[in-house]
């Protein structure tokens, strides 16, 4: 299973895998043992973001897409019979 930790390399493009901190950390010593002897290890660590639960905005975006759709249409069927009304009023107005 895939980790949520990987080291970049500071002296190369060097990065480890996907694995646990501890992992990780010891993939990235014997990198720096065997290619950068005599160097001081320096490294960049990454963790993955956590992937978000549930669809989020879609759901939002989709439910008042859905209210928007209701309540055109409820103002369309009940605007046709109240225009005379709103009509007659705008006239005494």
């Amino acid at each position: 299973m895939a980790g949520n930790c990987r080291c970049w390399c500071g002296e190369c493009s060097y990065r480890t895998a996907w694995l646990s901190e501890e992992e990780s950390a010891e993939q990235q010593a014997r990198h720096f043992a065997e290619h950068h002897p005599g160097v001081a290890p320096s490294h960049r660590v990454e963790f993955r973001a956590k992937k978000h639960e549930g669809a989020g905005c879609v759901v939002v975006v989709a439910l008042l897409l859905l209210l928007l759709i209701v309540l055109a249409t409820c103002q369309y069927q009940s605007g046709s019979a109240s225009m005379p009304q709103l009509d007659a009023f705008r006239l005494r107005g």
